[in-house]
Order: C-alpha cells, then structure tokens, then sequence
C-alpha cells in the first residue's frame, strides 16, 4: 500500500494543504486588502512624521537634512549638466574659429 513517500512527509503536505487552503483564503479576502492598505498608509504617514522630526532636530543643531542633501544634488546636477553644455558651445566656437583662420 506505501507509495514509498516518508510518513513525516505525507504530514508535512497535509499540513501544509490545511494551512495553505487558510492563508490563500485570507489574502484573497476584502479584509486582508483593507488592512494591507491602512498598513501601508499608517507606515508612510510615520515615516513623514519622523522625517520632520528629524528634519527639525537636525536643523535646530544647523545640520543638514537628508532633504537639503537632496536639494543640493539636483542643484548640483543641473549644474554639472549646463557645465557640459556651455563647454561644447565653446568647443563648436574654438572650431569655428580655426576653420576661419
């Protein structure tokens, strides 16, 4: 009658078909989206809380925050990219220039 399957294993999958058949029924459920949406929304209203707190504390040590780091990246960024610009415009002139003389 065995199949050869191990007895410990046949429990195992049982198990798991019994728990399985739960867990796939509550995700697939309209409560376990509700809950997962007001997770989400309560975790990113923390982390803007905290983000200000910080933001405050580190501001009122005159440091900068992660936010000003930011800000100053993209300035710098913008910065680096008219940099490049500005440079061929003068390459293009310098050629110009040559191709006269």
């Amino acid at each position: 009658m065995s199949d050869g399957t191990p007895t410990w294993l046949k429990l195992v999958l049982q198990a798991e078909r019994l728990v399985g058949e739960r867990v796939e029924a509550a995700v697939h459920s309209d409560t376990y989206f509700d809950l997962t949406t007001r997770a989400r929304r309560t975790t990113a209203r923390l982390a803007r809380t905290t983000e200000g707190v910080s933001r405050r504390l580190l501001h009122l040590a005159n440091l900068p925050a992660g936010t000003d780091v930011r800000r100053l990246r993209e300035q710098l960024s913008r910065m680096e990219r008219r940099l490049v610009d500005l440079s061929k415009e003068l390459d293009e002139l310098s050629a110009r220039e040559h191709e006269l003389d």
